[in-house]
């Protein structure tokens, strides 16, 4: 994007019709003519590009796109979070919540996580002056549809610094965190920060992650915007109203550059500047709204991996089923699940199809929501309570 940005600007400071037609993407098509569509010539971005800016750096080695990267929640960080939700009003969400916006992170909590959040409500409706059942509510509308909670198998540790967890309750996320890393653990226990499985401070971590978040929406945005000249006349109206916001120029006149701009630019070099000499304000706009999202993006990349736990480095078959769905929107096969695993690990390292059953079938971490297909953990809904099976 930033690349195309330079080129119209070269070419519209200039007279070479070659560079600009260079600076149009080749997914442009010509007319009959040999002349590049009107409505394509100035920007125009195809669905790749816009999915490349979308999905920016890649965080995590084993997700291809969203999420962006796993997380792993304790109670403290969840009971927090809704309690400064309901302080401040109505729509205000927690950067716990606005992280899984755009599918940017998946998160996941130990079942006992579950029995947690309804024991010390009472004690955060204390500390807040909100009643309970206002908490209650925010928790099983807000959060509740955002996490997966998992029964952690603690008779084989995974990792020794499961052991270096002083306190067993908080064991059961330890070895969650150990079985999908690369991941972020969002907690203030520091039984679990000592042995350096959370960060210091996970509410800065949050907003790091909404960095991300916030990027792509920018990018998107933007994107979307450039295309405009290859768009319907919706998309295009939306490039005029993005256009004379950032410019403050007259929206009749960007409507006119829209419209005609591509047979004005390539068929009269001195219409072309002219031209140009109105539409590098947005073509500008559109380079400083990118790079403020790329530097916003990058900011979020580095501060999360800081505190992300690293992958393994060789995965037990457990381990590979449980990177692998951990990051899956969807139930999978248990095939599925393997080819999976032969595109992210070493190949002496992947089981067959029946061991990789035979793992989904005896974890409890895995669960068959439909016959012959694997998810890790499982959604909990509101009227299931503490001591209760999960849905």
């Amino acid at each position: 994007m930033q690349s195309v940005i330079a080129d119209l600007k070269k070419a519209f400071e200039g007279d070479d019709i070659d560079a600009m037609k260079a600076a149009a993407p080749r997914s442009v098509q010509k007319t009959a003519s040999g002349l590049s569509d009107p409505t394509g010539t100035v920007i125009a971005m195809t669905d790749e590009q816009l999915r490349a800016i979308a999905a920016g750096v890649r965080l995590d080695p084993y997700s291809w796109g969203s999420p962006r990267f796993v997380g792993v929640v304790d109670a403290n960080a969840i009971l927090s979070s809704v309690g400064n939700d309901c302080r401040k009003g109505t729509y205000w969400r927690s950067g716990l919540l606005r992280m899984t916006d755009r599918s940017t992170a998946a998160l996941y909590a130990a079942d006992h996580v579950y029995g947690e959040v309804y024991e010390h409500l009472p004690e955060i409706s204390r500390w807040s002056k909100i009643p309970v059942g206002v908490l209650q509510t925010r928790f099983e509308k807000q959060y509740l549809p955002l996490l997966r909670f998992v029964t952690v198998d603690m008779t084989e540790i995974v990792d020794p610094v499961v052991f270096a967890i002083t306190d067993v309750d908080d064991r059961p996320t330890g070895q969650l965190a150990k079985l999908v890393a690369p991941c972020v653990v969002f907690s203030e226990d520091r039984h679990l920060r000592k042995p350096g499985l959370a960060p210091d401070d996970w509410r800065l971590i949050t907003t790091f992650a909404v960095d991300l978040v916030e990027a792509a929406a920018k990018q998107y945005q933007v994107g979307a915007a450039a295309n405009g000249f290859n768009l319907p006349l919706s998309a295009a109206i939306e490039l005029i109203r993005f256009a004379v916001r950032r410019t403050g120029l007259s929206p009749w006149l960007i409507g006119g550059v829209v419209v005609g701009a591509g047979a004005l630019v390539l068929k009269d070099p001195e219409r072309r500047k002219a031209l140009g000499k109105h539409i590098m304000p947005i073509v500008d706009a559109l380079g400083k709204e990118m790079n403020a999202a790329a530097a916003q993006e990058q900011r979020g990349i580095q501060g999360l991996r800081e505190v992300m736990l690293p992958a393994p480095a060789v995965p037990s078959v457990k381990q590979q089923a449980a990177i692998v769905l951990a990051r899956q929107r969807h139930p999978l096969l248990a095939r599925e699940v393997q080819e999976l695993m032969l595109t992210h690990f070493r190949r002496d390292l992947v089981p067959t199809v029946a061991e990789v059953r035979a793992v989904l079938t005896d974890g409890s971490e895995f669960v068959q929501p439909e016959r012959y297909q694997w998810q890790f953990g499982r959604q909990a809904d509101a009227t299931v309570r503490r001591g209760l099976p999960f849905t």
